[in-house]
């Protein structure tokens, strides 16, 4: 069965007896309507209360006085006037329905003209006629567009950067041309990307309005309306924050109360005004701390804290000091010493405390440090910055780098003693040094190691040169110094522990070098956790001299008066020594050619006896050439068969050894004696010697021949009493002052040959054209074969004994040889060459051509032969 509920039948009633007593209702808005030229106007039309169809049709009329015009209807098409059926087919009139009961009519682009009365009209669906089927609307005045709003300075948009916490101003001027029932209305907007957000409005009606976001920071006081006056507006934001950050807009709106209560906004204008950035307090904020410290059990602990940022002075700072075992370790496992609040409000412990000793320094002070203070310590420091309203929120926190704190124990007290227990009283002899540690005090848990030191004596006004001797470090390893390294190595000075707490020094042979002071330090060490050794305390000694009186030693060599036979020269070398202990003596003879001269070395004899001939001196001349030690000061020098070549300045060069710690010796002095002129009559022939070349260029590849011609001086027995040595030798242009001089081939007077090694591809060959004449000749000639080339003679003249006497050597002038450059020779093959390869190329191409054209085109010829021959037939014919 169907139930009506009282409620619903209530409500049957009522709008039954709606319907009977009041029948269709038509509205629109109560007006006057109030909008600007240019701007678009929307008038709602709703019908109620009406029977038929659910969905309705309007007409639209303008009514100027007393003549009404059609403008735009739902049901008929043409039912608009001839006035305005442009703006309807150019949809600048439309009525748009917005339900089945309702319409909308819009008038875009108003104008003056456009003030009237505008009249809704519905058409009758119902079975009888009852209530209105018609209202109307004043369009009361469509004014002019006088609305501005620009920036207050009239300038382009600026870019303004604000610390956290700062304040800034948004100012802008708007104005209107106010008429009857128009108001205006100004906003501020942020624009963020594409999003905006509205922040305040100020009226229409002078109401202001802040958004819900930003509802709670208007009542705090952060935002603030300004009305300063003449058209100007000003927005003040304080207390920044990094979310402000944005582009900011101004706008102004015309608005106008339709149905005498209802706002309705008939213009809207904007302005950009600046670009805000925020910087935050993050973004500036550091912290620090001191640097590392080490402290010993007992003292006191201070280090400080500090913090840098932007506009400090609007930030609160929080201070809390930490401890921890491992650097970097951050807060897990941290030990809290410490804490300052914001207010300055300290909590800590009896040993520790925090205070503020300026703005942007917080100090930590513990008080008798013990072992157990060791570790990293870093500060952790936050800003805070206050609302408007006087609230607080943390902007930022830092943690400073760690610091390492060791605390070491107690340092140990000793003293050092150095005395002498063996001092030399001359060169080589031994030194002992010995090094003591007394009053020895809290010097439990350490080992003690000792550093030898040497300071030389120097004038009062010169400074000290300290140099080390050896060391013994923390691991027991010895170091020695620079200068005594060798002699550490090789046992000569020697380092030891004799007692607990005595160290020794000992040189076993002293030097000269040796004389000066001496001291010792002693190092105490101990153990750190992790297994290694840190340095405790280290103490010096007084100085001890090591020295001792002594003359620098003196050697003088005299040559004796020499005895001379025909053929034997005897010279006698004396050594005296002063201030020389167990001293034995070497020799050197040596012989000047010319008193000013060269100088070259004859035989030596070592302090052992050995002889040795030197450089300087022919080897076959071993068995004639004798040195000995006659006595323990006393040399004989001995030359049998003397030569004419022998002749010159003589003299000994003797050097006094004494013996050194571990059997070895040291040269102490040296010293030359007097010169012993040895001389002959030379009653034999004289010599000289030239040099000439044919030609003095010559090209690479060529040969140059270079003659060395002797000429002999003076009346000779036989002529195989005269033998000649000839050496060649090449000198090359020099770059630098040192001589390039070599070597190139000798002939002997036996008339062996000997050639130097040589590193081009040339060649030297040398041969005897005559008795006196020696040909050098260079073949296949090459660029490093030029220079100044000469020949050195050395003659041999039979005495009437029959025994050979050996010359002085005779050197030629130098002749130059200059290798030309052959540039015919150098071009000449790779002309013929490329020639060559031309013609070969060519004859090549022409042969290829002619086979291909007998080849490719003779198929080709025959064809155009037969055709030619029916052509000529037809024309006979």
């Amino acid at each position: 069965s169907f139930v009506v509920s009282p409620e619903d039948l209530w409500r049957g009633v009522v709008f039954l007896l709606r319907a009977l007593c009041l029948g269709r209702t038509v509205k629109v808005p109560g007006g006057p309507l109030v909008r600007v030229e240019g701007t678009e106007v929307s008038i709602p039309c709703e019908v109620q209360d009406y029977e038929g169809p659910r969905e309705q049709d309007f007409d639209w009329r303008v009514i100027r006085g007393d003549r009404s015009v059609q403008l735009i209807s739902t049901l008929d098409s043409s039912f608009t006037d001839s006035s305005f059926r442009s703006r309807v087919s150019s949809r600048e009139v439309t009525i748009d329905r917005t339900s089945e009961n309702s319409v909308s009519l819009r008038i875009r682009n108003v104008k003056p003209s456009d003030s009237a009365a505008y009249d809704c009209l519905t058409p009758s669906t119902d079975s009888q006629l009852s209530g209105n089927y018609n209202a109307t609307v004043r369009l009361i005045a469509v004014i002019p567009d006088s609305l501005v709003v620009t920036p207050l300075n009239n300038s382009s948009q600026v870019s303004e950067r604000v610390s956290e916490g700062r304040s800034f101003e948004l100012h802008c001027r708007a104005s209107v041309d106010f008429v009857e029932h128009t108001f205006l209305s100004v906003s501020w907007a942020v624009k963020r990307g594409p999003s905006t957000e509205k922040i305040l409005t100020y009226g229409p009606g002078g109401v202001v309005r802040a958004e819900s976001s930003y509802r709670q920071r208007y009542a705090d006081g952060g935002l603030r309306l300004d009305l300063p006056g003449d058209g100007v507006y000003s927005l003040i934001v304080s207390h920044a924050l990094p979310s402000d950050e944005g582009l900011y807009v101004c706008s102004a709106a015309e608005w106008a109360r339709d149905d005498g209560d209802t706002w309705t906004s008939i213009q809207e204008k904007q302005t950009e005004l600046k670009d805000v950035k925020v910087a935050p307090i993050a973004q500036s904020f550091r912290v620090s701390a001191e640097h590392n410290a080490s402290l010993r059990v007992g003292e006191a602990l201070s280090l400080a804290c500090r913090v840098a940022a932007d506009s400090y002075d609007l930030l609160g700072l929080e201070v809390a000091w930490y401890v921890g075992s491992a650097p970097g370790g951050g807060l897990d496992g941290a030990r809290l010493l410490a804490h300052m609040s914001r207010d300055s409000v300290t909590n800590g412990t009896a040993a520790a405390s925090l205070s503020r000793v300026s703005w942007d320094t917080f100090r930590l002070v513990i008080r008798d440090v013990g072992r157990a203070d060791s570790g990293h310590y870093f500060c952790v420091a936050a800003a805070w910055v206050q609302h408007a309203g006087g609230r607080w929120y943390r902007a930022a926190e830092r943690s400073s780098s760690a610091v390492q704190v060791a605390v070491a124990p107690e340092e140990p007290s000793y003293s050092v003693i150095l005395k002498p227990v063996l001092s030399a009283a001359f060169s080589d002899e031994p030194t002992e040094l010995e090094c003591t540690v007394t009053d020895v005090e809290r010097a439990s848990g350490v080992h003690m190691t000792v550093a030898w030191y040497f300071e030389q004596v120097l004038p009062s006004d010169a400074p000290s040169d300290t140099s080390m001797i050896a060391l013994v470090d923390e691991n027991w390893d010895l170091q020695a110094g620079d200068k005594y390294e060798d002699r550490v190595k090789a046992g000569l000075i020697v380092l030891s522990k004799v007692k607990p707490d005595t160290f020794k020094l000992q040189i076993l042979s002293t030097r000269d070098t040796d004389r000066g002071r001496y001291f010792c330090t002693v190092t105490a060490w101990s153990r750190t956790a992790q297994g290694g050794w840190t340095k405790r305390k280290a103490v010096e000694s007084g100085r001890v001299p090591v020295t001792w009186t002594q003359e620098n030693p003196v050697l003088v060599v005299v040559a004796t008066t020499p005895k001379a036979s025909r053929d034997t020269f005897e010279m006698g070398c004396r050594v005296t020594g002063k201030n020389l202990q167990t001293p034995s003596y070497s020799a050197l003879i040596k012989v000047e050619e010319s008193l000013g001269g060269k100088v070259r070395k004859v035989v030596s004899l070592s302090r052992d006896s050995v002889m040795q001939l030197e450089d300087g001196t022919d080897k076959e001349r071993l068995d004639s050439v004798v040195l000995l030690k006659t006595g323990q000061q006393d040399f004989r020098f001995r030359m049998y068969g003397t030569q004419l070549s022998d002749a010159g300045f003589y003299f000994c060069e003797a050097t006094a050894w004494t013996p050194d710690a571990g059997s070895t010796w040291r040269e102490a002095v040296t010293a030359v004696s007097n010169k012993v002129q040895v001389s002959f009559e030379d009653t034999g022939p004289a010599f000289n010697v030239s040099i000439h070349t044919d030609t003095s260029s010559v090209f690479p590849g060529e040969t140059a021949k270079i003659q060395c011609a002797v000429t002999v001086l003076g009346m000779v027995a036989k002529a195989g009493d005269v033998s000649f040595e000839v050496r060649w030798f090449l000198e090359r242009s020099r770059t630098t002052d040192t001589e390039d001089v070599h070597f190139l081939a000798s002939v002997d007077r036996w008339g062996v040959l000997r050639q130097a090694q040589r590193n081009s591809s040339s060649d030297c060959s040398l041969e005897r054209t005559d008795a006196k004449t020696y040909r050098l000749s260079v073949h296949n000639v090459q660029d490093s074969d030029g220079g100044n080339y000469h020949c050195t003679v050395t003659p041999w003249v039979r005495t009437a004994d029959g025994s050979w006497q050996k010359s002085k050597d005779i050197s030629s002038l130098p002749v130059l040889l200059v290798v030309k450059f052959a540039i015919w020779e150098s071009m000449k093959l790779p002309l013929l060459y490329g020639v060559g390869a031309a013609l070969a190329v060519g004859l090549l191409s022409m042969l290829i051509g002619f086979v291909s054209a007998r080849c490719c085109f003779k198929e080709a010829s025959d064809k155009d032969s037969r055709a030619t021959r029916r052509l000529m037939a037809m024309e006979m014919d």
